[in-house]
């Protein structure tokens, strides 16, 4: 197999407006502040490609000084499928999909169990983003090594 410079993993939502692009940009922080060579993209099963992510995750990721202002949606359709080695979903309905329709092996996919704050109150999404925080911090420490 071809060694990449960079490894790429892919976190997983429905719409790629809230979950999975909080998940995306709080891991390339990470990543970038412990120097490691793997970088995170986002996608939703549902979503439309070039949609403005959801306000409240803007707003409660810049509180921990992560932007995601220019962040846009990315359908799975659209998603280089094949450039990840590992996918990080915020449910199991999520990992069915991409297990069932895209034939990912499930030894490739993570399942974080993040509920969807969509349409919720912003105190919703400081909850999941933190909820992410906290997952994306156990995900850094398998590529520290």
């Amino acid at each position: 197999m071809m060694q990449r410079d960079k490894r790429y993993i892919a976190f997983v939502c429905t719409g790629n407006t809230c979950r999975s692009p909080m998940a995306e940009a709080i891991f390339n922080k990470l990543a970038n502040e412990n120097r490691l060579d793997v970088a995170a993209e986002s996608f939703g099963i549902a979503a439309v490609t070039g949609t403005d992510v959801s306000q409240n995750s803007v707003i409660v990721c810049k509180e921990i000084g992560v932007d995601l202002s220019d962040k846009k949606s990315v359908s799975v359709n659209d998603a280089d499928m094949g450039k990840y080695e590992k996918f990080y979903c915020m449910s199991n309905s999520h990992a069915k999909i991409l297990s069932d329709f895209f034939k990912i092996p499930y030894s490739k996919i993570g399942i974080l169990n993040t509920s969807d704050p969509f349409g919720a109150g912003v105190e919703v999404y400081r909850q999941c983003r933190d909820e992410i925080y906290n997952s994306v911090k156990e995900i850094i420490k398998t590529y520290e090594n």
